[in-house]
Parts: C-alpha cells; sequence; structure tokens
C-alpha cells in the first residue's frame, strides 16, 4: 500500500509539471462548478431537527402534538415607560386605558389565520362592546386569575399568542410581522410600551446572530491566518500561494453542501473558520518543503517530486486520521452532532486534495511567470543596452 501510494504520488507530481496549465484549468472549473452551490447553501432554522426524533420521548411529544394540538407562544409584553413625562401617562399597568389597548389587539389577533388562542388581561372582556373604565377595575379586581397576567410592581403585563406557526424562518419572520403589524395598530395610551417575545422569536433572533457571527469570525479567522502566514514565511505571494488553495477548499465543502440541499445548522453555521483553522497546515507542509528543496539547487521537477512524494504521504496519513476522528461522530445519537462531524470531515478532506492538487499547480505556475518576467526584463535591458553601443542596430 505505501509503494503504491509513493509510486502514484510520484506521477501525479510528473503529470502536474508536465500538464500545469490543465490542472490549473481543472482546479478553475472545478471551483466554479461547486462554487455554483452556494447559492442554494442555506440555514436550517429548526433546531427540532437536529435532534434524535427516533426516540421514544420524542416519538411519543409527537403522537401528543398529533392529539391534542402542538402551538408555538408568542408572548406580547406591556411595559411602562419611565421615560415618556407626562401627566396623562400610564403609571400602573392595570390602567383601564391599557386593558382597552389590549382588548383591541386582542379582538384583531382573534381572526388571524394560524392562531389558536389568545390569553391575557383582554380575555375578561370578550364580547363586550363597550367596556367602561370602572367595570375593567372591578372585574380585574374580582378575578383572583386576572393577577397572574400582571406583574408584582404591576409595571408589566402579558398577553399569551398560540400559534401553529411551523418550522423556518420564514415562516417565523412572517408571523412576527403579523403580530408586529397588529401592534401597531393598535391605539396606545402614553407612558406604555409593546414588545414580542416567546420562543419562535428567541429562536429567530439567535439564528440571527449565529449567520452574523458566521460571516464576521470567518473574515477575522481569514485575515488573521493570512497575516499569520505572511510573518512566518516572510513573503506575501508564498502566504498566497497557502491561503488560495485554503480557500478553495472552503469553497469546495459549502458549495457540495449547497448542491447536495444539506443546510448548515446550529452545530456547522460557524464551521468555515474550522476549516480555515485545521487546513491551513497542509498547504504550510507542501509550500516550506518544495522552497526547501529548491533551495538546494535541485530543478522544478525533482522538487515537485521529493515535495509530492515526502509531504504528500504525511498530510495524507494526518488528514485521513482527522477525517476518520470526525467521522465518526456520525455514528453519534445526536443529528447535530453528526452533521458537525460529516461537515467537518468533508472540509479536511478538501482542504487536503486542494494542498496536493492546487498548491503544487500554483506554486509551478507563480515560478514559471516569475521566469519569464525575468527573461522578459532580462532582454529589455540587453535590448537597450545595444542600442546604446556605437555601430548598434
Amino acid at each position: 500500500m505505501a509503494n503504491f501510494l509513493e509510486t502514484n504520488l510520484k506521477k501525479l507530481a510528473t503529470m502536474q509539471r508536465e500538464h500545469t496549465k490543465l490542472f490549473a484549468i481543472f482546479i478553475i472549473l472545478t471551483t466554479i462548478v461547486l462554487g455554483i452551490g452556494l447559492k442554494d447553501l442555506s440555514i436550517n432554522s429548526d433546531i427540532r431537527k437536529e435532534m434524535p426524533l427516533e426516540l421514544p420521548i420524542y416519538k411519543l411529544n409527537d403522537r401528543i402534538s398529533e392529539k391534542f394540538g402542538g402551538a408555538d407562544t408568542v408572548v406580547i409584553a406591556v411595559q411602562l415607560d419611565e421615560s415618556v413625562n407626562s401627566k396623562s401617562a400610564v403609571r400602573d399597568i392595570r390602567d383601564p386605558r391599557v386593558i382597552q389597548s389590549l382588548i383591541f389587539l386582542d379582538e384583531a389577533l382573534q381572526g388571524e389565520e394560524g392562531i389558536t388562542s389568545i390569553a391575557s388581561p383582554a380575555s375578561f372582556f370578550r364580547g363586550e362592546q363597550v367596556v367602561p373604565p370602572e367595570k375593567i377595575t372591578e372585574t380585574l379586581r374580582n378575578n383572583p386569575q386576572a393577577s397572574t397576567f400582571f406583574s408584582r410592581d404591576y409595571s408589566t403585563t402579558i398577553m399569551y399568542v398560540a400559534a401553529d406557526i411551523g418550522s423556518g424562518e420564514e415562516k417565523i419572520q412572517s408571523f412576527s410581522k403579523l403580530i408586529q403589524e397588529q401592534i401597531d395598530y393598535t391605539p396606545k395610551p402614553p407612558g406604555v410600551k409593546f414588545s414580542i417575545t416567546g420562543q419562535p422569536i428567541l429562536r429567530m433572533t439567535i439564528f440571527d446572530l449565529l449567520k452574523r457571527d458566521a460571516v464576521f469570525t470567518l473574515m477575522v479567522a481569514a485575515v488573521l491566518i493570512l497575516l499569520l502566514l505572511i510573518a512566518v514565511q516572510r513573503s506575501f505571494i508564498r502566504a498566497l500561494l497557502i491561503f488560495i488553495p485554503l480557500s478553495l477548499g472552503l469553497i469546495w465543502t459549502m458549495g457540495t453542501l449547497g448542491w447536495l440541499g444539506i443546510p448548515l445548522s446550529i452545530a456547522t453555521v460557524a464551521l468555515s473558520s474550522m476549516i480555515l483553522g485545521l487546513g491551513v497546515e497542509y498547504g504550510v507542509f507542501v509550500v516550506s518543503r518544495y522552497q526547501e528543496e529548491r533551495a538546494k539547487k535541485f530543478s522544478q521537477l525533482d522538487s515537485l517530486k521529493t515535495t509530492v512524494h515526502g509531504i504528500g504521504t504525511a498530510i495524507i496519513g494526518s488528514g485521513v486520521t482527522t477525517i476518520v476522528g470526525f467521522g465518526v461522530l456520525s455514528f453519534a445519537t445526536m443529528p447535530m452532532i453528526q452533521h458537525l462531524g460529516q461537515t467537518l470531515a468533508l472540509g479536511i478532506a478538501y482542504c487536503l486534495l486542494a494542498a496536493l492538487l492546487a498548491n503544487p499547480v500554483m506554486i509551478l505556475l507563480v515560478e514559471d511567470y516569475e521566469h519569464w518576467n525575468f527573461s522578459r526584463m532580462l532582454l529589455k535591458l540587453t535590448a537597450r543596452d545595444e542600442a546604446h553601443v556605437p555601430g548598434g542596430g
């Protein structure tokens, strides 16, 4: 097996030297094809899909939901706004004007599709056309259950809105927009403010934060890794020779997920930074070893064979063990952990391929360009010197 690997790695190095441009075209086309999948990459905001639904406890919960109905609860909090300085401002959340606002909002939400139940202080006045302030005060005073909707200091009251929202970020955003629109249409007395919370809203907020953090951490990781490569390699060009193939591995990974229709989840949304950090070492080894061989005055082909053969066997061994380590997470009970392991294993595999295929090709292209540019400049200098020689053409 070792001899087979060594022989094929040497053949790969020879082919890369003989057909450098063809390899470059192949890499570019592969990146374009896989990169197209990025437009279909999505984030799964339904955390339930990341849970072990085959477990008895989840199956029982599903049966109960089917028989008795399952619902998400959105909470509308009405709070005193101490920043309002007005004689007419509300200073006790039990103020009849606040209850009138809740009655208005309750009636508006009753007719909306998907809402299964609403509970608030307004529930005690449902069906009544006109509710005088004195009756509101008396009803709330004589109903002990009403106190459950108020905070102890009577600065906050709440309305529970139960609805079958369904899964998915778009559905939650649409429902949240519907609630907010109804709140905006509701007449409110001065000195109070309406806010929305609850598990669906919190879930959507968390995923919005995750998406922003994923982009931010990816950019920070990319910049820091590139700066460290420049410092370690003491060359901007050599740093790019490592960083660009590493970026290709990341593009291939995310593009493949998009092509396969595998969404990112709460566990995998930030894995881009992890892939960059774990995969950068392969390119460092390839570029550093090649530079060492060239410093010994070996030819391009001999240096490439030594690099691809010597470093290739080492990073393949290292990469495969890492891939297996992450791949074993596929046997975990939690789908969240399974997806994390599978995606990281795929990312490491692509970074390994990029180091073996793209790194040597880029090294050769850069060296060939430098040689061509040096020869061109030398010819220009020679031609200019000859032009200044007496009797020269």
